[in-house]
């Protein structure tokens, strides 16, 4: 489904409730699960654009792995707690982009954080390529 510069927002809102496997034992988000949640709403926002993960991989044209991330955790985030995961580019470069993750808890409060580095690569040999212009154009939307 091709987007619009004007269908995409600023950013890119996704909204969970954290479950049992999300957690420790103590209840809490277990630290890897903060990542797989990031990566969840990637995954979600490409969806909604014309770069599924599916669609990349059976084109066979490029792959987008992440090369880097990090983490930062501000809050508690509990067992049940509602989530709402914001979804911005963080810097644009040729072949590589830097995403943005702010974990906001029900009271608005800024939880936990997560950048995550991706690199645009060809399918044949791993080395890097240009983001096509169409990924480009849905990325830059997100940074108004």
């Amino acid at each position: 489904m091709p987007v619009n510069k004007g269908d995409i927002k600023k950013m890119y809102i996704y909204k969970t409730k954290i479950r049992l496997f999300h957690t420790d034992a103590a209840g809490l988000i277990f630290y890897s699960n903060l990542f797989n949640l990031a990566y969840e709403c990637y995954e979600e926002f490409l969806e909604k654009t014309d770069f599924s993960i599916s669609k990349i991989i059976n084109e066979g044209k490029f792959l987008i792995p992440v090369v880097h991330t990090e983490a930062d955790y501000i809050k508690p985030i509990r067992l049940e707690d509602k989530i709402e995961i914001q979804l911005k580019p963080d810097n644009i470069g040729k072949s590589s982009y830097k995403l943005n993750y702010d974990f906001l808890n029900e009271s608005g409060k800024k939880a936990a954080n997560v950048k995550t580095v991706h690199v645009m690569i060809s399918a044949k040999d791993y080395k890097p390529v240009r983001i096509p212009e169409k990924f480009l154009i849905i990325l830059k939307a997100l940074n108004l």
